[in-house]
């Protein structure tokens, strides 16, 4: 039986380069023997992503006037890695990957109700042993400032908010696919 697969990681404004680098294949060398840049050719995007992700934060900043205190310590992306396994995706064939790729996509874009813009960049790697979807968001919540005005905020520990905030998303996730 195979299984949906959705993991999540947070990261820092310093680590923002290297994440970017790895999901558009920008290095010259990986560590990760699994990769065959021979196949990076079949890599394609669901969302493009057409700077760096730092600049992209910085642009959906401005233009939607998030708030939020960002300093170094904040955590102000986040990447889900969605996959399956192997089986599946040579069962399922080239088409219907590209579709649970779309579907999954669909999901975070309405998952807490984040908002398609908020995505920087969905990339799905088929250049290693299994295919697998590299989605990268700012965590914005739909909240309230102290006056009670609507305001949209940068704030991944709101994101995540609750003890099992993870295995509320791994549920819905599977339930969805």
């Amino acid at each position: 039986m195979s299984y949906a697969i959705i993991r999540n990681a947070n990261y820092k404004k310093d680590n923002l380069a290297g994440l970017y680098k790895h999901n558009e294949r920008k290095n010259t060398n990986y560590s990760n023997k699994d990769i065959n840049k021979n196949n990076s050719i079949n890599n394609y995007s669901i969302k493009h992503c057409s700077t760096t992700y730092t600049n992209a934060i910085k642009k959906l900043q401005l233009e939607n006037d998030l708030k939020g205190r960002l300093i170094k310590t904040t955590n102000i992306a986040c990447e889900f890695i969605i996959t399956s396994d192997k089986n599946f995706f040579e069962k399922i064939g080239q088409e219907e990957t590209k579709r649970y790729f779309q579907t999954a996509y669909n999901f975070v874009a309405n998952y807490k109700n984040l908002g398609e813009k908020y995505i920087l960049s969905a990339k799905v790697h088929m250049d290693e042993s299994t295919p697998h979807l590299h989605l990268v968001f700012v965590p914005v919540v739909h909240t309230k400032d102290k006056k009670g005005n609507s305001i949209e905020k940068i704030a991944c520990s709101e994101y995540w908010k609750g003890k099992d905030s993870y295995k509320q998303l791994q549920d819905n996730f599977y339930k969805y696919i």
